[in-house]
């Protein structure tokens, strides 16, 4: 958490609407020996969730379009288990600026409700040649404006 501001991820993106769900299947391997999913699991779910928003965009996933993740937090709040049966992560894009743009995820318990985890991320366009970050790519920018409803910029 930022020194500044005192706010838990899950204040700062109350009035989100995630409009995107992926659905989990939660894995054996993914728990501790008392069947409580991993911590460090948890951002496998949200990359994996991350993939299948790109795809339901429409938008290029290739090495022309390489995004890579400068930065990522997240608050616990409630433990999951391997008997758990409807976890979902739930995705949305809060703001694109010029070479980046700022996904929130979280895990929900889509039966209750309840958010067991929430995380943010920064994410970057990358040229692999130049090995650098580039200006976002307009169809991507348009693609996610249309998906979230809203001007993100």
């Amino acid at each position: 958490m930022d020194k500044k501001d005192n706010k838990t991820l899950v204040e700062k993106y109350a009035d989100v609407e995630f409009h995107h769900k992926f659905p989990l299947q939660l894995r054996f391997f993914d728990a501790d020996q008392f069947g409580h999913i991993n911590n460090s699991v948890y951002f496998q779910y949200y990359d994996t969730a991350k993939m299948d928003y790109f795809v339901s965009l429409g938008v290029p996933v290739d090495h022309h379009h390489v995004t890579v993740t400068a930065h990522i937090d997240a608050d616990f709040l409630a433990q999951v288990y391997t008997s758990d049966t409807n976890i979902e992560v739930q995705s949305a894009v809060t703001h694109i600026g010029h070479k980046s743009f700022v996904f929130v995820q979280r895990l929900v318990d889509a039966a209750t409700g309840e958010v067991k985890c929430i995380g943010r991320s920064v994410i970057v366009s990358f040229d692999l040649v130049k090995n650098s970050s580039v200006e976002m790519w307009q169809e991507w920018v348009d693609a996610i404006e249309k998906f979230e409803g809203r001007n993100l910029r």
